[in-house]
């Protein structure tokens, strides 16, 4: 079977079984947005890894190096923030053509430091290799969290009503925006709100820590892929279904008014789009309204309720404009399933 057959997620859960099962320390394996094992301390400690390659999820003909490096290093605290954690220590490995300048890595690893720093989370190593064709940049990233304010994706109990951080499909407007200048076909209008969402996406790492101090979050997810696949993410391993409410996704007007122009809507940018990272969670009712009061006192994110979670025999499905109910679409990108790039399946016309 090709890879291209099976698929990125598929993949994975092939991938898991030709491992050694973790020991009893690991309280979340592969599968989560980062794992978690427990120290001899008896404190919880994350650890996550991801990857950005050229040509696959970004184009240096329209993202300067610095924000590159903000968008590698947020992709792996935005994983540590879903966990409910706090970044602590990160390595990074660089595969780079030798025709890269010296500067131009300079400023990839301003990039990720102005992101990391502020939270505490320093770069303390990593490995350097040349590369035959393109730049890629691998993160491992480790974080600490405290056992009972853990959020991993299985905990959704059904009533639950689902959340999410910030506005969605953002990422997805200013990738439009940046694809089609570089393509000679510029959108009409400033898009400074998109652009930066795309270049500089802001990881919900203190957003996660006062949504914990104001009540027990009971899962949580960050939005890489799009809304829609990370509902499915969270349905799937808490054995629940959802119901949520179109209407209430949260979408900047830049996002709209990008999507316009892209003969598409705002909310197909928000279900689909990715790479928003912002934060899907679940929490019981009766905290719901506190956690957002509490969540925008503290940063000035908003918090919105877009859904509930039910029993899964109802399936996950999405309240239209007339009304209705229709089944929500896994959305999303997934590696392996298309061979063309995200760079260019997602601002396709």
């Amino acid at each position: 079977m090709n890879i291209d057959n099976c698929g990125e997620f598929a993949l994975i859960e092939r991938l898991k079984k030709c491992v050694t099962a973790p020991t009893d320390f690991v309280i979340i394996g592969i599968s989560d947005d980062a794992s978690a094992f427990e120290t001899e301390a008896g404190g919880i400690t994350l650890m996550t890894a991801d990857a950005l390659v050229e040509g696959v999820h970004f184009n240096l003909s329209f993202v300067p190096f610095r924000d590159l490096g903000w968008r590698a290093m947020a992709a792996n605290l935005s994983d540590i923030a879903a966990m409910g954690g706090w970044p602590t220590w990160a390595t990074v490995c660089l595969c780079t053509p030798s025709s890269c300048s010296v500067e131009a890595l300079e400023a990839l690893y301003g990039g990720m430091d102005a992101v990391a720093a502020p939270l505490g989370c320093r770069i303390v190593g990593g490995d350097t290799t040349a590369s035959p064709s393109g730049l890629m940049i691998s993160i491992s990233l480790l974080g600490q969290v405290m056992r009972e304010r853990m959020t991993p994706r299985s905990g959704v109990k059904s009533g639950d009503l689902f959340c999410v951080t910030g506005h969605l499909g953002g990422s997805r407007a200013g990738l439009e925006v940046l694809w089609r200048g570089h393509l000679g076909r510029p959108l009409p209008g400033c898009f400074e709100e998109a652009i930066e969402k795309y270049l500089k996406p802001v990881p919900r790492v203190r957003e996660a820590a006062a949504m914990g101090d104001a009540a027990a979050i009971h899962a949580a997810i960050d939005i890489s892929d799009g809304l829609s696949s990370e509902v499915h993410h969270l349905c799937r391993m808490s054995r629940v279904g959802a119901r949520i409410e179109g209407g209430a996704v949260p979408i900047h007007a830049d996002t709209e008014a990008v999507a316009r122009r892209c003969d598409a809507k705002g909310l197909a940018f928000a279900l689909s789009g990715g790479e928003d990272f912002e934060l899907l969670f679940a929490v019981a009712p009766r905290d719901a309204e506190g956690v957002a009061r509490a969540v925008e006192a503290a940063t000035g994110t908003p918090v919105t309720i877009i859904g509930e979670a039910v029993p899964p025999a109802e399936g996950v499905r999405i309240r239209g404009q007339d009304g209705g109910w229709d089944g929500l679409p896994e959305a999303g990108y997934e590696h392996f399933k298309d061979q063309r790039s995200a760079v260019s399946k997602k601002a396709d016309g």
